[in-house]
């Protein structure tokens, strides 16, 4: 498994994917969108017509022998409501494809991509009831600073920041 960034050549097994996902994780984007996306996808990488509280990301596609498999998503700056939720750094692998240790490559790969941006450490965050995520950050060296508790109730997040490489 690698990271690429989305392009024509895996539209197929990514549009299967999307079919697989549910919730907050599911895109909506069609055959007749998918040039669109791509477009959003390179624009936003180059900080070009983001949204309205957006930053700067650049996703990149986890890719095995099938084609899509995953996404990641590395933020190149935090906003206060980024550093409080959200992170630098999100993935999500396809239904189909969890438990294979998918994620933790991804976010090892994702890593060195925050690297070349010059970013010393990333914030990741999850939700405390995720332990897979948990297992996922805690294997790639991130240290739990806190847990926030959200106001309208629910689950906690955890917060973790791991280090790239970088030296300053």
């Amino acid at each position: 498994m690698n990271l690429e960034l989305p392009s024509e050549k895996h539209k197929d097994s990514f549009l299967a994917a999307l079919k697989e996902y549910d919730g907050p994780q599911a895109l909506a984007v069609t055959e007749q969108t998918f040039s669109a996306y791509l477009q959003q996808s390179l624009d936003y990488s180059q900080g070009i017509n983001l949204k309205p509280g957006l930053v700067p990301a650049t996703e990149f596609w986890m890719v095995d022998e099938d084609g899509f498999a995953g996404r990641v998503s590395l933020r190149h700056e935090l906003t206060d409501s980024l550093l409080r939720v959200g992170g630098h750094i999100g993935y999500t692998v396809r239904p189909t494809k969890r438990r294979r240790g998918y994620a933790t490559r991804a976010l090892q790969l994702a890593l060195a991509e925050a690297s070349r941006l010059g970013l010393e450490k990333v914030l990741i965050t999850c939700d405390d009831d995720n332990l897979a995520s948990r297992r996922v950050i805690e294997k790639n060296g991130g240290i739990l600073e806190n847990r926030l508790y959200r106001e309208e109730g629910g689950v906690a997040i955890c917060r973790y920041w791991v280090k790239t490489g970088v030296e300053s």
